[in-house]
């Protein structure tokens, strides 16, 4: 119970590691032209993760934006991008940064050291879900000239200098934003750029044809002299799971990332001689599926409550029937691959006796008609598997008297009720831990996210002082021994209070024609540049 069904594509190989390092140090593309065609289910809501991080949009915008640095192989081993060298000094609250001269903007204007200290301060740091996390510590940037940027930090990061990816820090052109005022969160998100992207990456934006595709095409300008390979990345909307499924066996499209097909017929695409089905390439990600949990009011505000949600579904039977055990339930917050991870964490149990027993003692006693209370409940958008999650968890909290409306919306409409308008009782979702709790685990728990508008944040209103003073604490320790210890007892805290009613632990499985190489850099390839992808 629990195991992959997909054993030949649990994990990166020792070969498939290899070609990791491989594909990263390519010199010069082994083929010139063509274009790849990738389907997912949804459309982007914007082209710019400043704007949400989403996976439709971090799957397109990273191929147009860049940031001071590059990653290699899954344990993202920092290496040189918009910065060509850097220098860290002794204490670890001074970092400089020397910028790759001759570099472009899309359209035409240079690229200095302005634009990076603009995007932190300005844009990343306010408005990315993540940016108070990366730069909440940083006391100024300098740019003593057009080429250097200075990050002086109040105290040392221990995860700085993994924060420079493309989807976590996109440096953006400062003049785009000429006329905005960059202090309202509604003129940023409306600005023209995040429709209109001009960024320095390999592939600049050609057009959006809403419902159908975006493309983007070669930026023969790239400061990568001889890349990207491809000519054209261009992504299809195709709602249909079956319909993404035929695009990939017939040809008429190239990839199906971040499992974006459904696992049965991954299963049976897997087969096919001329397709991939992998999960390299996301080892820094580690998505956490779970259940996003109201408590600004009761009933869910008691913890009784929520403790009886958590007994009354089968995480067993959600990983094995509803995603074809393409992952293992959840113990808590940090997913049990990440470094991170606390084992003394008990398993959560599956007791609909005990479920009931709580709901009785938390004074929610059954009517005449079976039910205790009524609440909603909001799905993600993201395919099938989640429309079959919200009706499971629909029937198995009706069992308990726990009578659950399900409303459906796209994913703008989601966003809006889940993280704009809170608006909602229950959410499913997931979140990626990334390479540390301190990146990908805060936003989610600390009460200073609690900000409307602000996506993939604490929806939930949950405020814990301790919690609050660990994540604080943890952000800025360099002894590793004691930043575990942090982490251990967080996670013990959020284990127990529940404020996600934390499900699955998810495996990518990504799906794609053998033609296309290179594809498989780091532990966030999906979410790289893509600049030395080829097609056969």
């Amino acid at each position: 119970m629990g195991m992959s069904r997909l054993p030949a594509i649990l994990a990166a190989t020792p070969l498939a590691l290899a070609l990791c390092g491989a594909a990263a140090l390519a010199q010069s593309c082994p083929k010139t032209g063509g274009t790849l065609t990738y389907v997912y289910s949804l459309e982007p809501t914007s082209l710019s993760t400043i704007a949400t991080s989403a996976v439709p949009v971090a799957l397109i915008s990273t191929k147009i934006y860049e940031s001071l640095l590059t990653y290699e192989g899954p344990a993202l081993t920092p290496k040189p991008g918009l910065a060509e060298s850097w220098t860290i000094s002794d204490d670890k609250k001074t970092y400089t940064f020397k910028l790759r001269p001759g570099v472009t903007w899309h359209d035409g204007k240079p690229f200095t050291a302005q634009d990076v200290k603009f995007s932190v301060e300005d844009i990343i740091r306010p408005y990315h879900s993540r940016g108070k996390v990366y730069f909440g510590d940083v006391e100024a940037v300098e740019t003593p000239d057009d080429l250097t940027v200075v990050f002086k930090l109040k105290a040392p990061v221990p995860f700085f200098m993994n924060v420079f990816q493309p989807g976590e820090a996109p440096i953006m052109p400062k003049h785009a934003f000429d006329g905005i005022d960059v202090k309202a969160v509604a003129a940023v998100r409306a600005a023209p750029i995040m429709q209109n992207p001009v960024g320095t990456g390999p592939f600049r934006f050609k057009e959006w044809r809403k419902g159908s595709h975006i493309t983007l095409e070669r930026n023969p300008g790239y400061w990568r002299k001889g890349f990207p390979c491809l000519d054209q990345v261009v992504q299809r909307i195709m709602p249909d799971g079956a319909a993404r499924a035929i695009a990939i066996e017939t040809g008429e499209v190239d990839l199906a990332p971040m499992s974006s097909l459904p696992e049965a017929e991954v299963q049976r695409l897997e087969k096919i001689p001329t397709l991939e089905a992998s999960q390299a390439g996301a080892e820094a990600l580690g998505p956490n599926l779970w259940l996003e949990v109201n408590m600004r009011e009761k009933p869910l505000a008691d913890l009784k409550v929520r403790q009886a949600l958590s007994l009354a579904l089968d995480r067993e039977r959600i990983v094995d029937v509803i995603w074809y055990g393409q992952g293992k339930p959840a113990r808590g917050p940090v997913v049990s691959t990440n470094a991170a991870f606390n084992a003394a964490l008990k398993p959560y149990e599956y007791n609909p006796r005990k479920a009931n027993q709580l709901l009785d003692e938390a004074g929610y006693r059954r009517g005449a008609d079976g039910i205790r209370f009524k609440i909603t409940q909001h799905f993600l958008p993201y395919g099938e598997n989640w429309a079959r999650l919200g009706e499971y968890v629909r029937q198995e909290l009706g069992k308990v008297g726990i009578a659950v409306e399900t409303q459906s919306a796209d994913l703008g409409g989601w966003l809006k009720a889940v993280y704009t308008d809170w608006s909602f009782n229950l959410t499913s979702t997931f979140s990626h831990n990334y390479s540390d709790p301190s990146i990908g685990v805060e936003r989610t728990f600390h009460s200073d996210f609690i900000r409307k508008g602000a996506t993939f944040t604490n929806s939930m209103g949950y405020r814990n002082p301790r919690v609050d003073q660990l994540f604080g604490l943890a952000a800025r320790e360099i002894d590793p021994a004691a930043r575990q210890k942090q982490f251990g007892e967080l996670q013990q805290i959020l284990h127990d209070e529940l404020p996600v009613i934390f499900l699955m632990e998810m495996s990518y499985t990504h799906v794609w024609n053998r033609k296309v190489k290179g594809l498989i850099t780091n532990g966030i390839s999906m979410y790289s540049s893509w600049d030395g992808v080829s097609k056969d």
